[in-house]
């Protein structure tokens, strides 16, 4: 039955449009169903630079193609591998021999993002640089959203920096999870910033605010919509508990206890730090506040004891110095970062949006790092791109343009594809109109 109305994706309803984004709904699209075919929903763009480095061993497959084996450290995602595809052989500054300082190692963060750097003194992090592909992005990507992009992760001056304005400027970024969910979703005007603090101090969701607004929408909507705003706004009020529940007991003194420890917040621990920003960026991505997201690191300090087997703080970890030992935990901590991804992948895809697609089939999410190895190497970058773009990219294999570097060789093969190749690949397929950025040469072969 066709509806005699039409919501604008951009419609503020009332303090349901103030606070909480809507999710993609069959009400946002043209009555006719040919008009509704030719409506795709937008391209996401994430970008997470992981900052641990990689057990070289473990993360690269050996073969290639459509048909290579997972190695140890992407098994994890083997239930998405139609969904994602390996990249490995290629870097920032290509031209460059071995070597290291502000092109490899932690400071490769500063310019994972750029591709391009201005030397302009003889700190880690005396450079300049030009607009990261994220602000790129942002620019064409970010005009009807609520926030052009978002950049989150645990800041660290000098080291942990991916996004640059197009002026050179280092942005900031967002922390934790209850930052981040109340930058989301909190009122923004004063009057509605005065009663999400009442409803805080009478310990009221959020969504309480909006229970008239929801009510009157809904009765406008068909069954799969209402279903699917259910669905959506359930989330949102499940999460915020948890971080309501997490901030009750941030500061509380430990219970005294023979036993184990309980397990630290969200906003203290790594092993609860991660899921919770994946499920926001779902949800942010899911009501269309945001196309475009930066994550840097997986959470604060560097302890992963949580991990089976991992007995070290990450710092000591990756200076391995071939160590089988060290060089195995490593390995155990690429296994869990692929795993939470795996879990994130599982939210997009699980996230209904158009005609028979998800939040996945429509966006592209890359994961790596600027540091191969722990031992501060950057002459490979390991990357994985998951997602369609809306249908436009091929995925499902491993594309591998230089030799795998090994624990066993005297000198590893240095990649000689820019790493821009990705990002403009990422850019067209997003329909951002650039054609050129950085040292970028042409579209990564093999996925368009």
């Amino acid at each position: 039955m066709q509806k005699s109305w039409h919501l604008s994706r951009r419609e503020a309803l009332r303090g349901l449009g103030a606070l909480i984004g809507l999710p993609f709904l069959e009400a946002m699209t043209p009555v006719s169903r040919a008009a509704q075919r030719a409506m795709k929903p937008p391209v996401r763009l994430m970008f997470h630079w992981l900052g641990t480095a990689t057990n070289m061993d473990a993360w690269f497959p050996q073969d290639d193609g459509p048909n290579y084996t997972l190695s140890r450290a992407l098994k994890p995602l083997e239930r998405h591998r139609q969904n994602f595809t390996a990249i490995s052989g290629t870097r920032n500054f290509p031209e460059l021999d071995y070597g290291g300082g502000r092109e490899f190692g932690h400071n490769g963060a500063l310019t994972w993002l750029t591709s391009h750097r201005t030397i302009t003194g003889s700190g880690p992090a005396d450079i300049k640089t030009d607009s990261s592909v994220d602000q790129i992005a942002a620019k064409y990507l970010g005009v009807d959203t609520r926030f052009p992009s978002v950049q989150l992760g645990i800041y660290k001056p000098g080291f942990h920096i991916l996004s640059w304005s197009e002026y050179g400027t280092p942005l900031p970024t967002v922390e934790g999870p209850a930052k981040l969910f109340a930058n989301l979703f909190a009122a923004k005007r004063p009057a509605e910033v005065a009663q999400f603090k009442r409803n805080a101090e009478l310990n009221r969701s959020v969504l309480d605010l909006v229970t008239e607004s929801r009510h009157d929408l809904q009765r406008k909507l068909g069954v799969r919509d209402r279903e699917k705003l259910e669905q959506y706004l359930t989330s949102v009020r499940e999460l915020e508990a948890g971080i309501l529940r997490d901030e009750k007991w941030a500061d509380a003194p430990p219970a005294k206890t023979h036993g184990k420890p309980p397990a630290p917040t969200a906003e203290k621990s790594k092993a609860e730090w991660m899921p919770t920003m994946y499920r926001l960026i779902a949800l942010a991505f899911e009501a269309d506040l945001t196309r475009v997201v930066a994550l840097a690191g997986d959470g604060p300090g560097g302890e992963y004891d949580f991990i089976p087997g991992v007995i070290e703080d990450w710092h000591p970890i990756s200076h391995h110095n071939r160590n089988a030992e060290k060089l195995e935990q490593m390995a155990k901590i690429n296994e869990w970062s692929m795993t939470q991804l795996a879990g994130f992948l599982d939210l997009l895809d699980g996230t209904k949006e158009g005609e028979n697609g998800s939040l996945l089939d429509n966006s592209l999410i890359l994961t790596g790092d600027s540091m191969t190895d722990g031992q501060h190497w950057g002459g490979n970058y390991p990357m994985v791109l998951a997602g369609h773009a809306g249908g436009r990219l091929k995925q499902g294999r491993h594309l591998k343009f230089c030799e795998n570097p090994r624990y066993g060789q005297d000198r590893w093969p240095l990649a000689r594809v820019p790493t821009s190749n990705v990002y403009l690949t990422m850019l067209q397929s997003a329909g951002v109109p650039v054609e050129k950025i950085a040292d970028s040469t042409v579209p990564l072969a093999g996925l368009v």
